[in-house]
């Protein structure tokens, strides 16, 4: 059973126009292709302080949001470690897809992928710090009082609204991922983990330490 997921960029280093250029041309599309189709959401393919969560509300509204590129940026399409930026973003867009699968049956579960770039890191690394980085805002954004969030919203209440979103964000949920992962049979510090069972270097040994990157 196949998805295709169309995604949307609003410019390439090389030229600043695209074919699909935004998140409405890409859910047009999605439209005219059928129901198996549907928007990717990659959150680096963005202009500067774009309100993603409002994407994201939007496509699962109208039963569209097909899955996401996890990643981060500073400028344009850095494809940075998740959560390295702007971490408060990725709980608010993340608050979005807890609302939006409780509230939103019409809408597929979404795809979760990781697409970033690993120049200067340990790509293995890189992807230990994105995956607990979406862990940590995932469960933030299911710590958000949903009801009463919607009633301050209903009522107008901004600061109401802003207590409540930063009251779950600011709420340290490290130690429950520990134990999340402990009772799974996993290591309560990843990273660390990993560099002191010395992963890297035993994949060296074993692969060679030579590379070659297609840019494909």
């Amino acid at each position: 059973d196949w998805k295709l997921f169309i995604e949307y960029k609003p410019y390439e280093p090389n030229f600043y126009s695209t074919v699909i250029q935004d998140w409405g041309t890409s859910f047009m599309l999605a439209n005219e292709c059928g129901e198996k189709a549907y928007t990717l959401v990659d959150l680096g393919h963005h202009l500067p302080n774009t309100n993603i969560e409002q994407i994201v509300s939007t496509l699962m509204l109208k039963g569209k949001l097909g899955g996401f590129h996890f990643n981060d940026s500073k400028y344009g399409d850095d494809d940075l470690t998740v959560g390295s930026v702007k971490p408060y973003a990725l709980f608010l867009i993340f608050n979005a897809l807890v609302y939006g699968m409780e509230n939103n049956p019409q809408n597929p579960y979404p795809a979760w992928m990781i697409d970033a770039s690993h120049n200067i890191k340990d790509p293995l690394e890189d992807i230990i710090q994105s995956l607990e980085a979406i862990q940590e805002a995932y469960a933030k954004a299911l710590l958000v009082d949903q009801k009463a969030l919607n009633e301050a919203q209903q009522a107008h209440d901004v600061v109401k609204c802003q207590e409540i979103l930063q009251d779950a964000y600011r709420t340290d949920v490290r130690p429950l991922l520990e134990k999340a992962r402990l009772q799974r049979g996993g290591a309560l510090h990843p990273l660390n983990t990993y560099r002191s069972l010395k992963i890297r270097e035993q994949l060296v040994s074993e692969r060679g330490a030579d590379s070659v990157a297609t840019g494909l």
